[in-house]
């Protein structure tokens, strides 16, 4: 396995043609995927981000091959510039550097700005969901997926978090009923992780990153990434308006028991996340994000009509604390 740094100052020197010493790189991203990213501060560098992984997730030589489907198709994403192979699932590339603003950057920002904001991530990601991609994307969420997150949620939040039975919350029939009825649906290419970090505002535009995870779902499960992203903490006015801006945007329908049962599987999925990573890699600020992320959780489950296939599994989420 190479050492991030020089591994990415050897593709820039040779994609450059000029000098990129190791220490000119400085970390700026790394995360839970085995994924590094770096900036150099040598002056023919800017512009440009490496981008270093291992193969610690199985998604992550995936992301070149999506980066330049979606861009084949008109998309905005990280233009690649250059691409290396190290052999036992380890690579690198070079890609153009969209900056720093993302969309938690304006999380302080007044509601009129974020909004505005949120309507160019909508646009960025409606194509995607009306793709037909040309090239593998990750395997599909089918009802064994479904539960896995289920499973994920039950283990690291139920059991590690709460310190409860992991396996008397996935033995709910509710459950497993949701996620067969949700794999039963038609499917389309999601992002998979669309939340406020991975939507980067450059050029007037939204630009989609970390797009190594698409694979074929749900749309509901993206706009539900984005609405109730607990990095965010939109209140319940600001979700309806984004929610009421998505379907003006795309000019679908939503089913609301199908986009509750999308919500409460993406924020299961979350917990399950935080709870892992905080405690199983000691990144505890992880940690910190669980109460608001039980709230959206209890926040869609609470919205569920008495007369809904979800309302047993809303009623027992409600009560999971």
């Amino acid at each position: 396995m190479f050492n991030p740094a020089t591994a990415l100052a050897e593709l820039m020197q040779q994609h450059l043609r000029c000098e990129v010493p190791v220490e000119s790189l400085q970390l700026i991203a790394t995360g839970a995927s085995g994924r590094s990213i770096m900036r150099s501060n040598v002056q023919q560098t800017q512009g440009i981000l490496g981008i270093y992984w291992t193969a610690d997730r199985a998604d992550n030589a995936s992301f070149v091959p999506a980066a330049q489907g979606l861009a084949a198709a008109g998309l905005r994403v990280p233009a690649i510039l250059s691409t290396a192979d190290y052999g036992s699932g380890c690579g690198a590339c070079l890609v153009k550097d969209l900056g720093n603003t993302d969309l938690l950057s304006l999380k302080s920002a007044p509601w009129p700005i974020r909004k505005a904001a949120y309507a160019k991530a909508m646009q960025a990601i409606i194509p995607l969901h009306r793709l037909t991609p040309n090239w593998e994307l990750q395997p599909g969420f089918d009802a064994a997926m479904y539960r896995w997150e289920q499973e994920y949620f039950a283990e690291h939040f139920v059991g590690r978090h709460l310190g409860k039975k992991a396996a008397d919350f996935t033995a709910h029939p509710g459950l497993m009923q949701m996620a067969e009825t949700l794999a039963a649906l038609p499917r389309v290419p999601v992002h998979r992780d669309c939340q406020s970090q991975n939507i980067m505002l450059h050029a007037g535009h939204a630009w989609l990153i970390d797009i190594q995870g698409m694979r074929y779902g749900r749309a509901e499960y993206d706009i539900a990434s984005l609405i109730y992203d607990p990095y965010m903490d939109f209140t319940e006015q600001e979700s309806a308006e984004l929610l009421e801006l998505y379907i003006e945007l795309s000019g679908i329908e939503l089913t609301p028991h199908i986009f509750a049962a999308c919500a409460m599987q993406r924020l299961m999925q979350a917990l399950g996340a935080f709870a892992n990573i905080g405690y199983n890699q000691q990144k505890e600020w992880y940690l910190n994000l669980i109460p608001t992320g039980l709230k959206k959780l209890r926040q869609v489950a609470s919205g569920v009509p008495n007369d809904s296939p979800l309302t047993d599994v809303a009623t027992w989420l409600l009560n999971v604390d």
